[in-house]
């Protein structure tokens, strides 16, 4: 008996639609989503290690740059705040107090007094005398101008899976996997197999019972079952069908559509976290560099060959490295929290990852890729979908009118007359398009079918002007890396070692050039890495719109020469016997890398790994790279 229970619950949920394992298949798309490699082509042809973690700094001394609260009832005053309040005997009584004007100088020494606004933070630094005698001035100079703290220590990330770093296609398969669009992308396309499903769905009969009176209303005239169906003419169901089945097209190319969505965020991500890794490595070297510039101005004001306030100029530009060096930390921490979260796994801790962005890029070609998105863009693809949908739509408004035909079929007893016999009916009913011909709607459809027509070209002129926005993008980064690599990068070496090797010949030249040769360097080192990030943006912004499983698919492969290692450009001697490094105990820090190799040019593109299907064939102008 409870075997007949559940078979009949069963049969009836089955004839119901709610035995349907709508989310079998959902999880069966997103599963051969995921099972797509995307990005499976290496980057870059070596992978660099972890960061090295740097000595956790150590508790200054008070005159060691350590924080010393301001006074009370005072601004923040920037330079008190740095090194503290000075010994009274390093500094010069020669200020007035506020309320009082400063003492006529005598005629003899006119010179003119700088007062500095009091609103300027840091006007309450006083002028800087130095003691004649020397080992009193040593002692000043020491207490001044200290040894900066060791640099902060770097986060060290953790292995990735099986020890390994995470790559590109590791991570776009992790997104694949968590991504919460793609599940909602993979639900549309059941729903709309529903929706087409239904479309053709016949009209169910309806069966009836009937009743009806004698003519005295005393005793049953006649009572039986009848059977009603409605069949529909025209070809409407066929229509309605055709209909839903380019809205189906529409929801699997929109699954796509969101697939290459989730690769574009993964890739921005990803390139994020390596141009931030990379930027804490040049920082690290640019504050090493400052560091040993302002030790070695330091040690020349103590043999006599500076002016007392050149160290703190550079003392000044050391912190503003140091400053650019921590928020590169930062940002390179939260850059990776920014991919874990496209990732949808935030608890993952800072972990390795694999690739440099000054490996290899892919150059595309204008032309060709145009071509290729305009004809297979998920964009154009659903505008073409959306011309044939209004089309089944329009006919299915101009052909609504036919009538459609009703029959009612009965089985009547009848028991006004005896011997009471059964006796079969059946009507037919079809309706007559008089006052409602569906003239509004055919008026509707012809108007959604006149949009629909106009939508690829307005689609293909928007994918026009954003490739070319993206591309104009691309081209000039492009442009930039070569010139930076090429041209402004090895001329500024040449520069700062110029400055040096005439510093080491002529005593007498000026030092400001070999510091403002270094400065130029390091700024224009951080514009070149600014310039590699900007690359892999428009990269990934030209791949976006060709919708490729990966970034080396139609594009050529690119080398990029890698970044000079500032640690290994030397330090900066001089030939005064108080300018060795060595002598006044500072300690210059290996670099890992090598020295600066010969500038070159960019090697000639190899041919296209992969051809872009039934593309025509086109110029390698300047256009296109």
């Amino acid at each position: 008996m409870a075997r007949c229970k559940h078979f009949t619950i069963a049969a009836i949920l089955l004839l119901s639609g709610c035995a349907y394992d709508t989310q079998s298949r959902v999880d069966q798309s997103v599963g051969e989503q995921t099972s797509r490699p995307y990005d499976l082509q290496p980057v870059t042809a070596a992978m660099p290690g972890p960061i090295a973690p740097q000595p956790a700094p150590a508790t200054p001394a008070p005159h060691d740059g350590a924080s010393v609260a301001p006074a009370t009832g005072t601004d923040v005053r920037t330079v008190a705040w740095l090194q503290g309040e000075p010994a009274p005997n390093l500094l010069a009584a020669d200020q007035p107090p506020a309320n009082q004007q400063p003492a006529p100088l005598p005629a003899e020494r006119p010179r003119l007094d700088l007062n500095i606004p009091a609103e300027i933070p840091g006007s309450e630094a006083r002028r800087l005398e130095l003691s004649k005698d020397p080992a009193t001035k040593q002692r000043e100079i020491e207490l001044l101008f200290p040894a900066l703290p060791p640099l902060v220590a770097e986060p060290m990330p953790l292995p990735g899976p099986d020890g390994r770093p995470f790559m590109l296609c590791d991570l776009q398969h992790i997104a694949a996997v968590n991504s919460p669009q793609l599940k909602q992308a993979a639900a549309d396309v059941e729903t709309a197999r529903g929706n087409m499903m239904q479309a053709g769905a016949y009209p169910n009969p309806t069966l009836s019972y009937q009743f009806q009176p004698s003519s005295s209303g005393n005793t049953p005239g006649a009572d039986g079952v009848g059977l009603d169906q409605t069949i529909k003419t025209g070809g409407k169901l066929r229509l309605q069908t055709a209909a839903a089945e380019m809205a189906l097209h529409n929801a699997e190319l929109a699954l796509r559509r969101a697939r290459s969505d989730l690769s574009t965020q993964v890739r921005n991500a990803y390139f994020a976290v390596l141009v931030a890794k990379e930027t804490v490595r040049v920082n690290r070297a640019l504050a090493h560099f400052t560091d040993e510039v302002y030790r070695l101005q330091a040690t020349l004001l103590a043999g006599g060959f500076a002016a007392p306030y050149e160290p703190a100029a550079l003392r000044a530009q050391a912190f503003a490295a140091r400053l650019a060096y921590r928020q590169s930390i930062q940002t390179y921490i939260y850059s990776w929290k920014q991919l874990v979260s496209t990732l949808n796994v935030r608890q993952l801790p800072l972990s390795e990852v694999g690739g440099r962005v000054d490996s290899t890029i892919p150059y595309y070609d204008y032309d060709a890729i145009l071509a290729y998105v305009l004809r297979n863009h998920t964009d154009v693809r659903t505008a073409w979908n959306g011309i044939e949908a209004a089309r089944y739509n329009l006919k299915l408004a101009q052909i609504t009118p036919v009538p459609d035909v009703d029959f009612n079929m009965a089985v009547l007893r009848d028991y006004s007359d005896f011997p009471h016999q059964t006796s079969p009916t059946l009507s037919v009913g079809i309706p007559l398009a008089v006052w409602d011909r569906n003239k509004g709607a055919i008026i509707a459809a012809e108007g959604a079918l006149i949009r629909a027509q106009e939508e690829p070209h307005r689609v293909e002129m928007n994918l026009t002007n954003t490739l070319a926005a993206a591309y104009m993008n691309y081209k000039n980064n492009l442009e930039a890396l070569e010139y930076y690599r090429r041209y402004i990068l090895p001329d500024q070496v040449r520069a700062y070692r110029g400055a040096y090797d005439r510093r080491q010949i002529d005593p007498n030249a000026a030092f400001g050039d070999v510091v403002s040769a270094q400065q130029t360097l390091a700024a224009d080192v951080t514009t070149y890495l600014q310039t590699l990030g900007q690359v892999w943006t428009s990269v990934t912004s030209v791949a976006d719109l060709i919708q490729t499983d990966d970034l080396f698919e139609y594009a050529r492969p690119q080398a990029v020469p890698a970044l000079p290692d500032l640690e290994q450009l030397g330090p900066l001697p001089c030939c005064h016997p108080y300018a060795s490094p060595l002598a006044a105990g500072v300690v210059v820090p290996p670099g890992p890398g090598s020295t600066i190799p010969a500038p070159k040019s960019f090697p000639a593109p190899e041919p296209v790994q992969r051809p872009i299907p039934n593309a025509p064939a086109v110029s390698t102008g300047s256009q296109g790279g």
